[in-house]
């Protein structure tokens, strides 16, 4: 089993303060920015639920700019629907209560002539 699939951290800090010289080998898969961009833009593009293939082939291309595996691929479009969904969600929920709110406000005012 390799440092990357036992799910903890080590931390190789060098030197006090905060800042540069701290490395970190994590169970995480801390995606970099091209990698988030590439994705984002195909999510972007109407891609939701990847196939197998399509899994494969994204990670592979991905792989260019950092370490990846198709799980990370996987996991990172289902979160992101799941986000965008809760997004959605607040947003309508929100407007509900502006909507609900000017309405109440419309009765106390027509209600003081």
């Amino acid at each position: 089993m390799d440092e990357y699939s036992s799910g903890f951290c080590i931390r190789a800090s060098r030197g006090g303060g905060g800042g540069g010289g701290t490395g970190t080998k994590c169970g995480r898969w801390n995606p970099t920015s091209e990698q988030v961009k590439v994705l984002t833009e195909l999510f972007r593009s109407g891609l939701r639920t990847p196939s197998t293939d399509q899994i494969q082939k994204i990670s592979s291309q991905l792989s260019f700019y950092g370490k990846i595996e198709s799980k990370n691929v996987f996991y990172w479009f289902q979160n992101h629907k799941a986000r965008e969904r809760q997004k959605r969600r607040r947003v309508l929920v929100d407007e509900g209560n502006e909507i609900m709110h000017l309405h109440d406000s419309t009765k106390v005012s027509s209600t003081k002539m």
